[in-house]
């Protein structure tokens, strides 16, 4: 018996990164076929609660029932980001994001990472699962035919899993940004020596942020040398402009990256960026311990104790590769994120809690950032 129709065989690939790639290879078939609409079951969740720092945020019951045009929606990122960060889905998740916003799209990225970090795990079982194998009839049905534990999450799906693996990330990161009003947002599909990737994107003051999973969030310079180091380097990536609407949003593919791409947008952290962070932090603690800031305790390194003064204390904390991921456009963040890492340290918080001043010296080694903090009592 002749067959009229036609099957599309697709392979989804995860690769060693875990990740979804869509696959360059698009079959042979008719031009006229045109694969029905799918409609997604909406993911409940009896108590759909989160939390943020102290504060306790409720979002509703049930997912967003997406209108998804094409059948491989659960399974390409591009067609994944056009359904699911939909005006529909964003509402569903907008009490968190409203929860995370700022002052401005700086804080705001930084509290979405922040809060990423803290409150989502990377899922190493899904990432493992058997590549998916998928047939596309030209009916528009679609058969899973091995594989299927792969399947892109929404970000509603993602919080309430607490999981995901980068293209979860990456959608959840955008969809969060979409819901606090910042459009448009961007993602990278990323081909690395070894494996893909994938991760969300903004652009701020000209300059590209990758938001990848967690803190800090990193210019494009910064990230390339980042995987460069891990001995897995980018080789090109893909860039996409994500503009939301009620049904469908706009993705739109508007660059092609390659190495030198990617260094095109670096910044090299000096001696005077090291300097501000030190007053910064000296602002900071001396606004909220009411204390002052003294240059002459670190005369205490010589064996001088200054007059007025009964002991000094000094602690040293190297941050590793903060000096190489740093950027100027997020300084009150890193100012913020570096104290509170330092007031995480019982003896140096409980050191300044009862000190009549302090002065903090900064120095940028190599890709690392020492920081030295001496404490006066008086």
């Amino acid at each position: 018996m002749k067959r009229t129709g036609f099957v599309l065989a697709l392979a989804l690939m995860v690769l060693a990164a875990g990740c979804l790639v869509e696959v360059p290879n698009t079959g042979t078939g008719s031009p006229h076929s045109s694969p029905t609409p799918e409609t997604s079951t909406p993911a409940t969740w009896m108590n759909p609660f989160v939390h943020v720092d102290n504060l306790t945020v409720r979002l509703p019951s049930e997912d967003a029932r997406l209108n998804c045009p094409t059948p491989l929606w659960r399974y390409i990122l591009k067609d994944a980001a056009s359904c699911m960060l939909s005006e529909r889905e964003l509402n569903v998740i907008k009490p968190l994001g409203t929860a995370l916003k700022g002052h401005n799209i700086e804080e705001s990225a930084w509290n979405v990472l922040e809060w990423e970090g803290k409150n989502l795990h990377y899922n190493w079982t899904k990432a493992n699962e058997t590549p998916s194998y998928i047939e596309v009839r030209s009916n528009g049905r679609t058969e899973v035919v091995s594989g299927g534990g792969s399947e892109l999450q929404t970000p509603y799906e993602t919080i309430k899993r607490g999981a995901g693996i980068c293209t979860d990330y990456t959608l959840l990161t955008d969809a969060l940004l979409l819901s606090m009003g910042y459009s448009p947002v961007y993602m990278m599909g990323i081909n690395l020596s070894k494996s893909a990737h994938a991760t969300a994107v903004v652009r701020i003051g000209g300059w590209y942020f990758v938001l990848d999973q967690h803190l800090p969030p990193m210019d494009l310079g910064a990230y390339y040398n980042h995987w460069k180091e891990t001995g897995n380097p980018i080789i090109n990536a893909t860039l996409y402009e994500i503009i939301t609407a009620e049904d469908q949003a706009s993705v739109k593919r508007i660059g092609f990256l390659n190495g030198t791409d990617f260094l095109k947008q670096t910044y090299t952290m000096d001696e005077h960026d090291a300097l501000r962070l030190a007053t910064g932090m000296e602002e900071v603690l001396s606004k909220e311990f009411n204390i002052t800031a003294d240059r002459r305790l670190s005369t205490s390194q010589n064996g001088v104790l200054p007059q007025g003064y009964k002991s000094i204390s000094a602690w040293s904390i190297t941050f590793e590769e903060i000096a190489a991921l740093y950027n100027p456009i997020f300084y009150n963040e890193y100012v913020n994120w570096l104290l509170g890492r330092i007031l995480t340290h019982q003896g140096i918080a409980e050191s300044i809690r009862h000190a009549k001043a302090i002065w903090i010296e900064t120095k940028k080694e190599g890709g690392n950032l020492k920081v030295i903090i001496y404490v006066g009592k008086g």
